[in-house]
């Protein structure tokens, strides 16, 4: 039988060797809502070929779009102290910032990536959200549409602020924002073909649908494609994202490229700065270029 006071020993060692090996690392944290059907891998490899070169590793944990699942993870991190810094792309409410208030309070360095929290003044690294909902929108509105529904996102400044941008691309072009023709659809496929399902049985004369992502956006098309309709030539629709699988599917997708790569190097680099005491940037606040991408789904092969 072991002797217990040498597997004590054993173990006392062990926990000093992590312990060193902890201390001699560089760790940063990327907190993403979700890796599956979204631009935050690429947001991630992004980062990652920034730190990397630094002397840091990238860390990835995907809290799959729960908030408590998030709090539990940011605990965690908090809790070990393993970490240099954290690369956050937030799930929670816009209004829920004790955490992250928190967080501030320890010192630990932090940049928000594509979530703002209006209360914080913490350094970000995005979108210009209502830009993005707009160019979309008038680009739905130039092609000819004007019954467009709009497939909202989450309900945080992204989701918040794209659907504020179709409100706004309407109300320029003198065409009214219908309550009907706006559901909520969160982020993934099955949201938006529950959410396309819905628009098509209220509102039949629709001839246009701008979905929050590109996720939402594949939901939307099957929902389209099984009730009979065809794209584009009954309804048009676009995304926003440029998943590397939008410019291959049966309809190819109009969207938006985000540039994601670009907004994680940004990140990095800001959080690197914060990191190694470097004076801040005169403005925390980053906004990454985006592209309208037209496809067939919005009959871009026509023009």
């Amino acid at each position: 039988m072991a002797n217990p006071l040498r597997r004590s020993r054993c173990w006392a060692n062990l926990s000093r060797r992590r312990t060193a090996v902890a201390a001699a690392a560089h760790i940063v944290a990327f907190i993403a809502p979700t890796l599956v059907d979204s631009h935050f891998p690429e947001v991630a490899r992004g980062a990652a070929r920034l730190l990397r070169p630094r002397g840091y590793t990238l860390m990835i944990s995907s809290s799959e779009s729960d908030p408590e699942a998030e709090t539990q993870a940011l605990d965690l991190l908090l809790a070990c102290r393993q970490v240099d810094g954290l690369i956050i792309a937030s799930c929670r409410p816009s209004s829920d910032t004790e955490i992250l208030a928190r967080m501030e309070r320890l010192q630990l360095p932090y940049v928000l990536v594509e979530r703002g929290f209006p209360d914080l003044t913490a350094a970000f690294v995005g979108w210009d959200e209502e830009a993005i909902g707009m160019a979309a929108t008038e680009h739905l509105i130039v092609r000819g549409c004007r019954h467009i529904a709009h497939i909202r996102g989450p309900e945080n400044s992204s989701g918040q602020g794209r659907f504020q941008g179709y409100a706004a691309a309407l109300t320029r072009f003198n065409l009214k924002v219908c309550p009907g023709y706006v559901v909520a659809g969160g982020s993934t496929s099955a949201a938006g073909y529950q959410a396309m399902r819905k628009l098509l049985a209220v509102n039949p004369r629709l001839d246009g649908v701008v979905c929050y992502n590109d996720a939402v956006a594949v939901g939307a098309v099957r929902a389209i494609l099984e009730s009979g309709l065809e794209i584009p030539y009954d309804l048009e629709v676009i995304g926003a994202g440029n998943l590397h699988y939008t410019e291959v599917l049966r309809v190819p997708l109009s969207t938006v490229d985000l540039n994601s790569g670009l907004a994680g190097e940004r990140a990095a680099e800001l959080l690197a700065d914060l990191i190694e005491g470097r004076p801040p940037q005169p403005s925390q606040k980053i906004l990454i270029p985006f592209q309208l991408i037209p496809r067939e789904s919005s009959r871009a092969i026509a023009v």
